[in-house]
């Protein structure tokens, strides 16, 4: 999945999908830099390495064009079953919180330690199966992780990754423009956050990589 415009093109056609009877309201209010700000603060040194945490993202994830073969399909099939029920979500936002996860593993690999990692643990999945095709299940084993022990598969203490969610919802609304009801809930990008860190654990495991510049 590409952070640029032009990856974002096969992003940008869900959006003309028919949308359902039932559609889940946009969040309550936006979160903005101050919103963040009190949130971070409020974890104190947990909030500190989230922030850390979240810059670094940013570094990294100008190198990114795509994330791999296997993981961004995955990526783009989450995506649009949420958005769905989920008016607010675009391709877009999408896009900017699976990356985003995605990429803060890859920042976490290289120095565990400044984020309060001892181990990076690989997710248990199946071999590939003949021709090198994955389990046919594999989104659902993905999705099942984040929701499932996440705090175990994530490895960074549970207060770092809930401040680094809350970045992840204030980069989204800031994408979003300035409508309230394009607003997605926190809740719901931090799931697309989890979503990403595990496709990062699903690369490992079949020795993939994401496509860089």
């Amino acid at each position: 999945m590409s952070s640029g415009p032009a990856g974002l093109g096969a992003l940008r056609r869900l959006a003309g999908r028919r949308k359902p009877s039932v559609q889940v309201r946009p969040a309550a209010e936006r979160v903005d830099r101050s919103a963040l700000d009190g949130r971070l603060e409020a974890l104190g040194a947990d909030g500190a390495l989230a922030r850390r945490l979240d810059e670094a993202v940013g570094r990294e994830i100008a190198s990114i064009v795509s994330l791999s073969s296997l993981s961004a399909p995955l990526a783009l099939d989450y995506i649009e079953r949420l958005a769905r029920p989920i008016p607010a979500l675009t391709p877009e936002v999408g896009a900017v919180a699976v990356t985003r996860g995605y990429v803060a593993h890859l920042v976490v690999e290289v120095e565990p330690g400044s984020f309060g990692v001892t181990d990076i643990p690989i997710l248990a999945l199946p071999p590939l199966r003949r021709r090198g095709a994955p389990p046919r299940d594999l989104l659902t084993r993905a999705v099942k992780a984040t929701r499932r022990n996440f705090d175990h598969v994530c490895a960074l203490p549970p207060p770092v990754w809930q401040g680094f969610a809350a970045c992840l919802t204030w980069r989204a609304h800031d994408a979003a423009g300035p409508d309230p009801g394009a607003l997605v809930s926190g809740d719901v990008v931090d799931a697309l956050g989890r979503l990403g860190w595990v496709l990062r654990q699903v690369d490992l495991r079949y020795g993939l990589a994401p496509e860089r510049r």
